[in-house]
This record gives C-alpha cells, sequence and structure tokens, in this order.
C-alpha cells in the first residue's frame, strides 16, 4: 500500500529526528585549552600528552563527547575558557577568585607544592614566607602561585621573578641564578630530567600547597548536564583505577614523555 505523500514526509522527519537523537552524544564536543606544564599536559609529536590530558581524554571518551585539546600560554588559555561557550582549562587551581568564573569538574591530578633549593645553596633557608621575602622566588606570569604570593606582599621584579612558562626558569635555576623555584615531587622530576639532572640536586624548604587542587574548570555556558557526565566519568576513572595508573606511567620514568 502506497502511503499519501504528506505521510511518508512525516515518517521520514520522524525517522531522520530518532537517527539525530541518537548521534547526538558523540557530535556533542569541546575544545579544552591547557598550556605546556609536564608532566601534567605538554606537545609530544604533534598531540597534547600528560598525565591531566590523558586523563581529561579518556573522560571525554567515557562521557560520549569529542574534546579538541589546545596548548596555548597560559594567560591566553585563561582568557580563551572564559570567551569561548564551548570550552573548559585545566589543569586549573580552584581558588575563591575564580570560584565564580567557571564550572569545575574535579579534582584531576595535583601534587603537594613546595619552594625548593638547591641543595650546593643551604644560605637559602626561609622558615616562612615572610623569610621567603629575602629570595628571588620564579613564578609564571598569571600563575595560581603568582596570584597567592602576590597576595601575600611579594613584588614583581623584587622577589617574583616573572617567566612565560613554569619551568622555563630551571636553567637559571640550576645555574644558581634563582634562589627558589615551586614544584612538586610530580613535575620537578620531568623538568629536570630535561637538562639531564635528578632530584638529587635539590630540596623543599617551605610548603606552598594550601592553595587548592588542580581542576577542569568549564566555561558557565557549557550544559551543567554535559559538566555533570564529565564528573561521572572522572569519578569513575577513579574508581576503575585507570586514573592512579595514568599518574604511575608518566612516574615511571621521569622525562620519558618530554618533547
Amino acid at each position: 500500500m502506497r502511503l499519501p505523500l504528506p505521510v511518508f514526509s512525516l515518517l521520514f522527519c520522524c525517522l531522520c529526528s530518532v537517527q539525530n537523537l541518537v548521534a547526538a552524544p558523540q557530535q556533542l564536543g569541546l575544545t579544552l585549552y591547557t598550556e605546556e606544564f609536564p608532566p601534567y599536559s605538554y606537545l609530544h609529536q604533534g598531540k597534547i600528552r600528560g598525565i591531566n590530558a590523558d586523563i581529561m581524554q579518556e573522560a571525554c571518551t567515557l562521557a560520549q563527547l569529542k574534546c579538541d585539546m589546545v596548548s596555548l600560554p597560559w594567560l591566553r588559555a585563561f582568557e580563551k575558557a572564559q570567551q569561548d561557550p564551548q570550552s573548559g582549562l585545566f589543569p586549573t587551581v580552584r581558588t575563591p577568585k575564580r570560584s565564580e568564573l567557571f564550572q569545575w569538574v574535579g579534582p584531576i591530578a595535583s601534587a603537594k607544592a613546595y619552594l625548593y633549593r638547591l641543595k650546593s645553596r643551604p644560605q637559602i633557608a626561609p622558615k616562612n614566607l615572610a623569610d621567603a621575602k629575602n629570595f628571588g622566588i620564579a613564578v609564571a606570569r598569571g600563575d595560581v602561585y603568582e596570584e597567592y604570593l602576590t597576595d601575600q606582599g611579594f613584588k614583581r621584579g623584587v622577589n617574583l621573578l616573572d617567566f612565560a612558562t613554569k619551568s622555563e626558569p630551571i636553567p637559571l635555576f640550576l645555574q644558581g641564578k634563582v634562589d627558589l623555584i615551586i614544584g612538586s615531587e610530580l613535575v620537578l622530576p620531568n623538568w629536570l630530567a630535561k637538562y639531564g639532572k635528578d632530584m638529587r640536586l635539590v630540596e623543599p624548604v617551605l610548603d606552598i600547597s594550601a592553595i587548592g587542587n588542580n581542576f577542569l574548570a568549564l566555561n558557565k555556558a557549557v550544559s551543567p548536564e554535559l559538566a555533570h557526565r564529565l564528573q561521572q566519568a572522572l569519578n569513575e576513572l577513579k574508581h576503575n583505577g585507570r586514573f592512579d595508573a595514568i599518574i604511575r606511567q608518566y612516574n615511571q620514568n621521569p622525562g620519558q614523555f618530554q618533547h
């Protein structure tokens, strides 16, 4: 029996709508901005890799999202994540000042942060932040630690030394031209390995980790339902052991996944 043309058209439209609904979850996508911050995120053979980059990519897959990652200098990435309605930024420390700017998914991989000195320079011995003002501390421009230390009374060009990235001051630090750097047992081995050095050369002198943990910061225009799916996916990675496995992979051989 031939269906009247209007009925056939209606059925065809309904079928197309059903197919689109089924395919929609795979078509949803986000642009995730990040920075050069090994081993959390960095460009390797044209692809963004790293602990949190891999974690976020697997979370996107579980949440049935297409996530494109873009590496930019930190300040530019922070700006783009606020401008682009279908975007996010990682890893981002959640602070009171930033809290209302984004939706938050996490926490993702973090480690306790310290001020480190060279063991060969025992005279660099701050007991607290007030003492630390007597030394030169390397910070990345726009980084959360620059914000934190500025709030504590540190001054750019006096006891805060600005660099483009977190790892850029390592050569000057190794030469004794920078007194203190900010790092952790997770990131510092990778930074030092790039220059053929290891953690035996350095030691922590002051814990500054109370500032907060790393998160994925999503633009406020992103659907809350999508943010919820990503949070559920991240929770599943922690539950099934993949989250910790990714961290172990990068810790087994510091520097292995560098440029």
